[in-house]
């Protein structure tokens, strides 16, 4: 399988350093995601491109699940 073309970056997402709390890279661009709660509280969650990628591959795949879902 081969990677997606690489994006442009949206305008108003502004990649910084830092470490991608879904693999645990360190000192690479992430991006700002939104915030993660937990019972504890909430915190930033950014990620890597490549974690971008791939959580945007499962956010997709839930959408195609949702819209085949029968309709009640």
């Amino acid at each position: 399988m081969t990677e997606p073309p690489a994006r442009l970056p949206h305008p108003r997402r502004h990649w910084t350093p830092g470490t991608c709390w879904r693999c645990e890279a360190r000192e690479v661009p992430v991006l700002w995601l939104g915030p993660a709660q937990t019972s504890s509280g909430t915190g930033a969650l950014p990620a890597c491109d490549p974690c971008v990628r791939r959580l945007g591959t499962y956010v997709r795949r839930e959408i195609a699940l949702r819209d085949a879902a029968p309709a009640f």
